[in-house]
């Protein structure tokens, strides 16, 4: 039996995350330096909430109000960071899949286009496209390491078979500068700008596939559905007005 064509449009449009294909960027077309100005960050609540705060923060620049622990309710849960938030949200920092971890693009991604955002998820995002984003005053969510600290990645397969890769001390910042020597970034751990060379930061993000979310700006047409989340056989997915299911991927 064929899938209805309109449950496939409404994934397309209301949060089933499709991976852009990599835009072509001429070097000529990015300025030596940018910086977005009006990008507030505030320290993350818990231990492992790293990903709520900078997606908090990254609406409140947007226009949005929202707070981390109402994003972190409507984040997916999942033993997949793939699919959404792994473990325990207070345990250490550092900690590791299945005990408490954090969660990727996707769902991310996914959770701010519920809130309204016209967000986007990546992996990779080259370098170049993250400097002509900062340049178009749009900041962006960037997942590193706690110091840009390079500890080696590891493997990690979930209950659903998916292989995931991982790194201990995992962290999200927001991007919002550059220039020639590096780039700026507001850390979630204390809300603080830091500057880190390009040296420290481009072999820290590649840990984890240069993972990135971007942000267009609001939607054009703001949803008025209803979004709560449900686990199914499947992995946990949003249920929109009680009738269609959206996987964060």
């Amino acid at each position: 039996m064929r899938r209805p064509v309109s449950i496939f449009l409404l994934c397309l449009s209301m949060g089933a995350l499709i991976l852009a294909p990599p835009l072509s960027v001429r070097a000529q077309d990015i300025p030596p330096a940018a910086a977005v100005e009006g990008v507030v960050g505030y320290p993350q609540q818990h231990n492992l909430s790293c990903e709520s705060r900078s997606a908090t923060d990254l609406a409140a620049y947007w226009g949005l109000g929202f707070t981390e622990d109402a994003f972190f309710r409507r984040l997916p849960k999942s033993d997949n960071p793939q699919r959404g938030f792994v473990g325990n949200v207070d345990m250490p920092a550092g900690s590791m899949p299945p005990v408490g971890y954090g969660v990727y693009v996707e769902p991310i991604a996914a959770t701010l286009r519920s809130f309204g955002l016209d967000a986007e998820a990546h992996r990779p995002l080259e370098l170049d496209m993250l400097k002509k984003e900062l340049a178009a005053q749009r900041p962006v969510i960037v997942w590193a390491t706690y110091d840009m600290q390079l500890p080696g990645v590891e493997t990690w397969v979930s209950w659903d078979g998916a292989a995931s890769t991982i790194v201990k001390w995992q962290h999200t910042f927001i991007a919002v500068a550059y220039d020639e020597h590096g780039v700026s970034l507001v850390d979630a751990f204390d809300g603080q700008v830091k500057t880190f060379s390009y040296e420290a930061f481009v072999p820290a993000w590649d840990q984890l596939g240069r993972m990135a979310v971007t942000v267009a700006g609001p939607l054009t047409q703001p949803s008025r559905r209803t979004w709560t989340m449900a686990g199914f056989d499947d992995g946990p997915h949003f249920v929109v007005d009680g009738r269609w299911r959206v996987c964060p991927q």
